[in-house]
């Protein structure tokens, strides 16, 4: 998927305006819940979405949909990982 397809979508889907969020290499953050759900773009590097499910990774152009009130903890492979987040 496009940053552009990406940012049509979630317009389309009444998601707020995406959020730049850039994780450091190879840092993982404290596990956390939000209160809305969260639709992420991997625009760069690698992006683990650590979750009781498991720790899929995600490369540039992959997307997922992380519903409300999940608890995870986002991570970033060595180098690094820069996304996209737009919540409703």
């Amino acid at each position: 998927m496009t940053e552009d397809d990406y940012r049509d979508i979630a317009r389309s889907q009444d998601y707020g305006t995406p959020q730049e969020v850039s994780i450091a290499a190879d840092t993982r953050r404290e596990t956390h819940t939000h209160d809305q759900t969260s639709f992420v773009y991997v625009v760069s590097g690698r992006f683990i979405l650590n979750t009781a499910e498991g720790s899929p990774a995600y490369g540039p152009g992959d997307i997922v949909i992380l519903p409300a009130n999940i608890p995870h903890a986002e991570e970033a492979g060595p180098e690094g990982a820069t996304i996209l987040v737009a919540r409703k």
